[in-house]
């Protein structure tokens, strides 16, 4: 995994999760990086990062969204 330091691709998924609407709909884990599928109003964004934030914060939207 990545560092501790700034993760744009996390920084873009949790505004559209938590300021835009956006909700999660499925999340693969991977040794590799997690990847993080959110949808809203049909559309669909795919998200993968192997940063050790990113990680923790799936874990995070695991919880919040049932996931």
């Amino acid at each position: 995994m990545a560092g501790w330091g700034d993760d744009p691709t996390l920084a873009e998924l949790r505004s559209l999760v938590y300021e835009d609407g956006w909700e999660p709909t499925s999340i693969v884990d991977s040794t590799d990086g997690d990847t993080v599928v959110i949808t809203k109003d049909g559309e669909e964004k795919s998200f993968s990062s192997d940063h050790i934030a990113f990680h923790r914060f799936v874990e995070g939207l695991k919880e919040d969204f049932g996931i």
